[in-house]
């Protein structure tokens, strides 16, 4: 694992799905949406233009509630609505990322590393996290790569 960074990070064009799936068939709905969502940015005749992103909304120990999709360019974002994703942005602002290699089951432990870091320094993540997996369909477990994206929220004396 890299060691945790502050980044301030430029919104981009999301193209997504919106998809809630119990902890058990994740890997499944993970799987089914990104073939429905190369599938739906080919029917738009549009480009992907990053790599896949998840980005995690609620999560308990049952269910997970996430947007899974690709960053898109500007000019294909009305063609991707018509064709039925969801349009938003990717994080923007202040946030924290590390990058884990190795197999997803272990990822749990990047993430207890960022939480260790941001109360070292005093800072407070959002609840919503982003990851982002630039890996070709090839790579082996070992190798896997997830960047976390962890958005920062902003002191109290930041917003007055």
């Amino acid at each position: 694992m890299s060691e945790p960074i502050i980044v301030d990070l430029e919104p981009r064009p999301f193209a997504y799905l919106s998809i809630e799936s119990n902890l058990l068939d994740m890997p499944t709905a993970v799987a089914q949406g990104f073939h429905t969502l190369t599938d739906l940015f080919a029917r738009a005749d549009a480009h992907i233009a990053g790599s896949p992103l998840v980005h995690y909304l609620a999560f308990d120990t049952r269910l997970v509630d996430f947007d899974l999709g690709f960053p898109a360019r500007p000019t294909e974002v009305d063609r991707l609505r018509a064709a039925g994703l969801a349009i938003g942005e990717t994080p923007a602002g202040p946030s924290m990322t590390a990058w884990h290699i190795g197999p997803y089951d272990s990822l749990s432990r990047t993430y207890l590393i960022m939480d260790q870091a941001m109360r070292e320094l005093q800072i407070e993540g959002a609840r919503d996290i982003w990851e982002c997996y630039p890996n070709h369909t090839d790579t082996s477990a070992e190798h896997f790569r997830t960047e976390v994206i962890w958005p920062l929220i902003p002191a109290a004396s930041e917003g007055a």
